[in-house]
């Protein structure tokens, strides 16, 4: 009788032995997971801060680059003539931004062309959209293609059916000078190759910088090339950003709306009571 209790107080003090020895295992493992997981919220919260702020810093930086006058019309009119002095707002106003900004400077890898005797010709075709999104596009293609672009000519059957040239919607000059570095751009063929044989080409939309410069090997034989439509759609594929910086370009400052266009909407403006 003696000797079960003896073995019966053995059980249980060995048995308190292992449920103290794994209450003191299960505290210690539940604190060093607290203080795991303190940690990880702390640093998390704080890599969280200075990503807020950095990003509002950067959108705060977006917004004065878009309030400030480095756009000049008609992408932003000057802050002074958007306030009438009856308080009524006027005509054209610049919209909401969301902290987005035109994206046109250049890299310092970015190459600009170099003298070329191969030529590109040009129908735009489509509605005025497309035509800016089809003109800056083949802007691209031709700085890709190291090829002198004539001015492109419009669209007149699909939409139209009216007369109007490039000069007519567009500002031509601005558009020759401010891309100037980018790509050369004539208002029309030398006449010493305006009778040469001329390749007529559709290029293939979506392409890569790879299929412009495969399309190079047509200057063997041919010194202008005529493209049918002016929409590759380079905006949907994986191209270099300098490239999609210099589309940029050409839809934010090199087609300005023709003088009397801009007069015409500046006198519109004027007039809004």
């Amino acid at each position: 009788m003696v000797k079960h209790r003896s073995s019966y107080r053995s059980i249980i003090s060995s048995s308190s032995s292992s449920v103290r020895f794994f209450s003191i295992k299960a505290i210690t493992l539940y604190l060093i997971f607290v203080f795991a997981f303190t940690i990880w919220v702390l640093v998390f919260s704080s890599r969280n801060i200075q990503t807020n702020d950095q990003t509002q810093h950067q959108q705060q930086q977006h917004r004065d680059l878009i309030d400030s006058q480095e756009f000049p019309p008609p992408y932003l009119p000057p802050r002074k003539n958007l306030q009438k002095p009856n308080g009524k707002t006027q005509l054209w106003t610049p919209p909401f931004s969301f902290g987005l900004h035109p994206c046109v400077k250049p890299t310092p890898r970015y190459k600009e062309f170099t003298e070329s005797y191969h030529y590109i010709t040009v129908r735009s075709n489509g509605g005025l959209n497309q035509m800016r999104t089809g003109i800056a596009d083949i802007v691209a293609v031709a700085h890709i293609m190291n090829a002198t672009l004539v001015i492109p000519e419009l669209d007149k059957r699909s939409f139209w059916q009216d007369s109007s040239v490039f000069s007519d919607i567009f500002d031509e000059e601005h558009f020759m000078k401010s891309l100037r570095r980018d790509v050369k751009i004539i208002k029309k063929l030398p006449k010493e190759v305006e009778s040469l044989p001329r390749a007529r080409k559709h290029f293939t939309s979506w392409s890569s910088v790879g299929y412009y410069g495969e399309m190079t090997h047509l200057w063997k034989e041919y010194k202008v090339i005529h493209v049918a439509k002016s929409d590759s759609r380079l905006a949907n594929n994986d191209l270099p950003i300098d490239i999609q910086r210099l589309r940029c370009r050409v839809l934010y400052r090199g087609l300005r709306f023709s003088p009397a266009i801009e007069s015409l909407g500046q006198t519109l403006g004027s007039e809004q009571s």
